[in-house]
């Protein structure tokens, strides 16, 4: 029998375009709900595409009814909104099939800052100091209770939406403009230290694989997404993340960020995002045991003691996203990436999709399109 995978994306992310070819190449058969513009079908490895309601209370019907009626082996829900949205309607009898996470008693932490933070401290998983804004009512508390600096996160958001960090009372005082009224946010310790994202992958609580690295650029400020990136092997963060991974009963692929304090050499977690991201898939050039290997394990039923040492082919090895990274230098009009590029100076060439023309195509297309509009957009400017 065959391992059945449904992939449902309902707002048109980027990230999940290179889904389905590391599903398919670890044996799975691999059905996408999505609308025809997705990006989730600019790629040639689904074999099924099934069409998306717009509205999302249709949408969100139809997905629960395709799961019972096909009994899926895994559903991967592959943008933010998509789990939040859906975290607000599954019940008990459909969220260990449909949710990135298995125990129903943890559905607080998905796709709320305050719910993670909650259940960090429940479950004794270091994570910095917190706690909810409302109005100025709550401003002693902050002064009282947390270490600055201090970040202030929307309670629901994700890529850095209206994040900003005060080093000091007085700076967070004068930044409360910047806070959107009638918004849940959270304000939370800032851990001065090396930030470490982990690109990992868990099956029915079980750490399957993971990778971890170090930003090298970013596509605005440092809490927007990362379009390169230098992967290392670090073995003092596997027992944190089996444990992570048994706590909140993970099953997706999952973006991790920790930040290490060296003083008190603690590794703090910051985030815990279970949906696929675009890097996962260039994990075939970090490691030997990469995340096609171990879809294989998870469709051949390998769970117990299946994780490997991740086996990094050198110290250190630098990953660019081709599509993101390119979006960058034509905003940031970054030419020494651009030299690099196109003189292939660290190799980047490899990072291009050309094993599958569909893509290629699509990012081609959208690249040439953000061209046009950029210049249209100056040209108007030039002429007011």
């Amino acid at each position: 029998m065959s391992f059945k995978v449904l992939v449902a994306c309902y707002s048109n992310w980027d990230s999940c375009a290179e889904v389905p070819f590391m599903l398919k190449k670890g044996g799975c058969t691999v059905d996408v709900f999505c609308s025809n513009k997705s990006w989730l079908i600019s790629n040639k490895y689904y074999d099924n595409r099934i069409e998306s309601p717009v509205e999302l209370v249709h949408y969100r019907k139809v997905l629960i009814d395709l799961v019972d009626k096909n009994k899926y082996d895994w559903v991967i829900l592959a943008d933010d909104g998509l789990i939040g949205y859906m975290n607000e309607v599954v019940q008990i009898e459909h969220f260990s099939k449909i949710m990135p996470i298995q125990d129903i008693s943890k559905r607080k932490m998905l796709s709320s800052k305050k719910g993670f933070s909650e259940i960090c401290q429940e479950n004794k998983i270091d994570t910095p100091g917190f706690i909810i804004y409302n109005n100025k009512q709550d401003l002693e508390l902050i002064s009282n209770s947390l270490t600055f600096p201090v970040i202030n996160k929307l309670d629901f958001s994700w890529g850095g939406t209206d994040m900003f960090i005060s080093h000091t009372m007085e700076e967070f005082e004068s930044n409360l403009h910047k806070i959107p009224e009638n918004k849940n946010v959270i304000i939370q310790e800032y851990i001065k230290g090396e930030e470490i994202r982990v690109d990992a992958l868990f099956y029915k609580g079980e750490m399957m694989a993971y990778f971890s690295s170090n930003v090298l650029q970013v596509s605005a400020n440092e809490f927007s997404y990362s379009t390169q990136r230098s992967y290392y092997e670090n073995k003092d963060i596997d027992p944190l993340l089996r444990k992570i991974g048994k706590t909140l009963k993970l099953n997706s692929f999952v973006n991790i960020c920790f930040r290490y304090d060296i003083l008190k050499s603690i590794y703090y977690l910051i985030e815990v995002d279970p949906r696929p991201n675009s890097w996962m898939p260039y994990s075939r050039f970090i490691g030997r045991y990469h995340f096609i290997k171990a879809i294989e394990k998870i469709v051949s039923g390998q769970l117990e003691n299946s994780f490997n040492s991740m086996e990094i082919l050198k110290e250190r090895v630098e990953v660019a996203l081709f599509y993101k990274d390119l979006h960058r230098i034509l905003w940031q009009k970054d030419m020494k990436s651009i030299m690099i590029w196109l003189l292939n100076l660290k190799g980047y060439w490899k990072f291009i999709p050309i094993y599958d023309l569909n893509l290629s195509k699509r990012i081609v297309n959208e690249l040439w399109n953000q061209i046009i509009m950029y210049y249209v957009r100056k040209l108007i400017g030039k002429n007011k």
